[in-house]
């Protein structure tokens, strides 16, 4: 089997384990807010998209160590260079330690200020400081236990494995949450299987990695040099990382301290749709990260360009695709799921849909330059979007409601991130002009948007409500899309590599 083939099927193998993963984490929350709602009211549902956006933000902390190491792991871990591996993972160790610490301490002193997060009334039967505390306890505990070992499993593209082990966690705390809310009808019971699920997922975790990896533990020494370059990318992570989070966790606490927590709690609900579909295409990314990174060490640039174009491609189409579907599917599911009085109007939805796309449509580019370790190269872009997002999110809140907070994020991605991160990237990776690549992103997005409208008119043909009409809207997504999606793009020569690379793979399975 060549290197094409092997990255390839480790990669499909790190889907799947993550698909898993992500397919517990959809199903089960559904259920969750149902239940919460019926025993304890809507209003908890706020409070628990309050607390956990609180709680990105201190996972600023984090400081992108990770994502630097992980990288940094990539070339020795290619060379079973055993020592130098061993050097990363006793630096990953101490710096997840001193992590832990300065989330508990900032944590610690954000707990005054919880009351002036929220608008108007929260639920009075529950202490929200000790609330707070339990998911702060829980957002610090990996840190201080064996989270650091996951970057072997990630260096040597075996992802999967950890998906595989937080979808058995994740189910049995699910499960355990539910039954908590049915028999009891007590918050605090509920919450509290979050931090134990966390410990138990990292102590597994930790036996685990050391019977597969019984060669590498915490010691030896790094050079300067490499230090110093690795705080480098670690400041310049911090900037991507305070964009990122600002820009999925800062929406709620806008939404709760203008809004109230009622309207967060419809607009998680909604969120939960775009961030379990987030979910499924990322496991995608965080799947081909490692393989993306071996290839840039040892293919030629030529090489390393056509498979950014396939799968540029690839994930335009699956991007495009599942846009389509929140446009068309989006009110007819929450209705069913929640009632009439839980919607929004309709503009919303398409609100959701373009911020979806825009969101995922750039993150092919986004993992080749995690992959490449760019993060130096567009230092300052995060931070230019932060300030845009931040005051246009703020003053469009107040003005038209929570409508704003999705309009100022997509301002964000099309103004300013997509045309940065282009730029950084086909300068210093791809060494040449993002004409082409341009041009076929903007024919991407005219195929999407015809077939959005080809596809809504077929579904507004129906009209049958409820199960049934969602079944079948549902079926009409499926094939109706990717029919058009097939006759658009079949002479497309990405479209003919991605084949290409498709049955190989199924050859190779069957040998």
């Amino acid at each position: 089997m060549n290197s094409d083939e092997s990255r390839t099927k480790k990669s499909i193998n790190n889907i799947i384990g993550g698909l898993m993963f992500k397919l517990i984490a959809l199903f089960f929350p559904f259920i969750i807010k149902v239940v919460m709602i019926k025993k304890l009211g809507v209003q908890y549902l706020g409070l628990n998209s309050l607390f956990t956006s609180i709680l990105m933000v201190l996972s600023l902390s984090e400081l992108g160590v990770g994502s630097a190491l992980v990288y940094s792991m990539y070339k020795p871990m290619a060379e079973n260079n055993i020592d130098r591996i061993c050097a990363l993972l006793k630096i990953y160790k101490k710096f997840y330690r001193i992590i832990g610490v300065v989330i508990s301490v900032i944590g610690l002193m954000l707990l005054p200020f919880l009351k002036f997060l929220i608008n108007g009334t929260y639920p009075k039967d529950v202490n929200i400081y000790i609330l707070y505390l339990i998911y702060l306890v829980n957002t610090a505990l990996s840190y201080f236990l064996f989270a650091y070992k996951k970057s072997l499993w990630e260096a040597s593209q075996r992802n999967g494995i950890e998906s595989r082990l937080a979808a058995f966690t994740n189910a049995g705390m699910y499960i355990a949450q539910i039954l908590a809310l049915l028999f009891t009808s007590n918050y605090y019971v509920y919450i509290i299987f979050l931090p134990l699920s966390t410990l138990i997922q990292n102590l597994i975790r930790s036996v685990m990695v050391d019977k597969m990896y019984p060669q590498f533990e915490c010691r030896g020494e790094l050079e300067k040099g490499f230090i110093k370059e690795l705080f480098n990318k670690i400041k310049a992570l911090l900037g991507h990382k305070i964009g990122s989070t600002v820009i999925t966790a800062a929406d709620s606490i806008v939404i709760s301290s203008i809004l109230g927590l009622e309207i967060l709690a419809i607009y998680g609900n909604y969120y939960q749709i775009i961030n379990a579909l987030i979910g499924v295409v990322s496991v995608i990314y965080t799947a081909i990260t490692a393989s993306i990174g071996n290839s840039i060490v040892v293919s030629d640039d030529n090489k390393i360009y056509s498979n950014f174009k396939t799968l540029t491609f690839m994930n335009s189409w699956l991007v495009g695709w599942f846009s389509v579907c929140l446009y068309c599917l989006y009110q007819p599911f929450m209705k069913i799921w929640m009632g009439e009085k839980m919607l929004f109007p309709n503009y919303m939805v398409i609100l959701f849909a373009i911020y979806f796309y825009s969101w995922l449509v750039r993150r092919i580019g986004l993992t080749y330059k995690d992959a490449a370790g760019m993060w130096e190269q567009d230092f300052w872009k995060p931070y230019v979007g932060v300030v845009v997002n931040l005051v246009v999110n703020i003053i469009l809140c107040k003005i038209i409601g929570v409508a704003g907070v999705l309009i100022s994020t997509i301002i964000v991605m099309v103004v300013i991130y997509f045309p940065w991160e282009t730029w950084s990237l086909f300068k210093y990776l791809f060494k040449r002009k993002p004409g082409e690549y341009l041009l076929k992103m903007f024919m991407y997005l005219a195929v999407t948007v015809i077939v959005a409208l080809v596809t809504d008119y077929l579904c507004k043909c129906i009209n049958i409500y409820g199960i049934l009409g969602l079944m079948i809207r549902m079926l009409i997504c499926m094939l109706v899309p990717n029919i058009i999606y097939l006759m658009a793009y079949f002479r497309l020569p990405e479209f003919q590599d991605g084949k290409k690379r498709a049955l190989n793979l199924i050859s190779s399975k069957k040998k």
